[in-house]
């Protein structure tokens, strides 16, 4: 039964199937008003109720023109409608005018109770993406980032902290969890947002060329250098720049960066002339640089010269509370852009969402959407929309099934499973956790976190 009755308004002009389908639905836990025929329920219609249920055929006021009577004055409740055999074309054009469903005579108690549930759900996932749409606007969409979940808060918390300073942030999180976005909102909230806001994806430099790029050169400071070039340092100076994938950086350029980061100045290619420059560093990296220190692949000096503050974006996976909102918000940014008309989510879809892990996070929700925007050719999304990939049990990237134990196993729950898909992979390395890694097709950073999770770190 519902917790909270749910109001329903039953209109049939046939007194003994009024009664019967009445105390049906209040032995269901709802609360059941009647009326005779479409005038008596417009008369006695109460605002707020959840669901009429009408006849199509009846005296006076027929149940076409009660639909169309509610949907314009009451568009939140919701309608079903009852028809017989010879009827069921007219019916069906109700559909098309708004009705929830419709139901044919003689009723079946079962698929009555169906319709009524599913009604009033899809009534209040209605409700729900009007709610979210009122808390996007209201106060969920900080900085360009959307989120409610404590872990998200959190993270707001420490960007209000940390804007105001020039000291160095280092954003660590799986690839597309937003971190360029987080940077974007640390500069906007920065005494430099009048300044220029740079990112550099470290890893997707040459290693030839990274301190060029970095630091600028002078004309002919080698072969194809035909003029003098600023590099990203001088370019951010007075404003912010962000060093995304830190961690690709060749050992030989952190030192430099290192120098960099101390002295506040440059010394471009070229040349032996240092240059001050003022410039608020952001580095990002999905990458365990702890892991990466202990490997030797990572300075540690400059490691604790990064990660002054530390803030760590949490994945997808474990922000549920946030999905419907960043579902919503996007839907809504992807139609906007694409001058497509407003998509409405079924709740299938959410509940598809909430089970699948979100490998690509964020980045990877976004673009799932815009492809069943533009695929799909309907205005309502629904989990037959998606891929296959949002049914598929999750195992080993690798496609190496002795990693992964016997799901049929009835004394292995979820957690237990994962634990001995990790040790087994880390025993088939002989210990090493990168290569481990990426055998099990998943970073360093969530290898460590789940092995601080079944307390194994050590």
């Amino acid at each position: 039964m519902p917790e909270t009755p749910f109001h329903i308004l039953l209109v049939e002009d046939d007194a003994s199937v009024r009664e019967a389908v009445a105390a049906s639905l209040r032995d269901e836990g709802y609360a059941v008003a009647t009326a005779a025929d479409g005038q008596q329920a417009i008369d006695a219609f109460t605002p707020g109720a959840d669901l009429v249920i009408a006849d199509l055929m009846m005296p006076h006021v027929d149940g076409r023109s009660l639909l169309r009577w509610v949907t314009q004055n009451h568009p939140e409740t919701a309608v079903i409608l009852m028809t017989g055999y010879g009827t069921i074309p007219q019916a069906v054009e109700a559909i098309k005018a708004g009705a929830a469903a419709y139901l044919t005579k003689p009723l079946d108690p079962g698929e009555l109770l169906v319709q009524v549930k599913k009604s009033l759900e899809d009534k209040r996932l209605r409700q729900e993406l009007s709610r979210l749409r009122g808390q996007l606007r209201e106060g969920w969409h900080y900085r360009n980032i959307i989120g409610k979940s404590p872990a998200m808060r959190q993270v707001f918390s420490v960007i209000d902290r940390a804007a105001p300073v020039k000291t160095t942030i280092l954003i660590s999180g799986e690839s597309g969890t937003g971190k360029e976005m987080v940077a974007r909102a640390l500069h906007e909230a920065s005494p430099r947002k009048a300044g220029p806001f740079l990112a550099l994806n470290c890893g997707a430099i040459p290693e030839n060329l990274i301190e060029s790029t970095l630091f600028g050169h002078e004309k002919g400071a080698f072969t194809g250098a035909d003029r003098h070039t600023r590099g990203y340092f001088q370019a951010s100076d007075g404003g912010t720049l962000l060093l995304d994938e830190i961690g690709e950086l060749p050992l030989a350029m952190q030192s430099k960066l290192l120098r960099v980061l101390e002295d506040s100045a440059v010394t471009p290619v070229g040349t032996t002339a240092p240059q001050k420059v003022d410039v608020r560093i952001v580095a990002a990296t999905n990458r365990d640089l702890e892991e990466e220190v202990a490997a030797g692949e990572f300075r540690q000096d400059l490691y604790f010269r990064l990660n002054i503050v530390n803030l760590e974006l949490p994945p997808l996976r474990e922000r549920p509370d946030d999905l419907p909102l960043l579902t919503r918000f996007f839907l809504d940014e992807i139609c906007r852009t694409n001058n497509f008309e407003t998509r409405e989510i079924d709740n299938s879809l959410l509940e598809a969402f909430q089970k699948y892990d979100w490998p690509g996070n964020v980045r990877e929700l976004k673009n799932t959407l815009e492809s069943l925007v533009v695929l799909s050719g309907r205005t309502l999304l629904t989990a037959d929309d998606l891929p296959e990939k949002f049914f598929r049990d999750p195992i080993p990237h690798n496609g190496d099934r002795d990693l992964a134990p016997d799901p049929r196993d009835p004394d292995l729950n979820l957690k237990d499973m994962s634990k001995q898909t990790i040790l087994k992979a880390l025993e088939s390395c002989r210990g090493n956790r990168t290569e481990a890694a990426k055998q099990l097709g998943i970073s360093r950073r969530t290898l460590h976190r789940r092995l601080n999770e079944f307390g194994l770190r050590d």
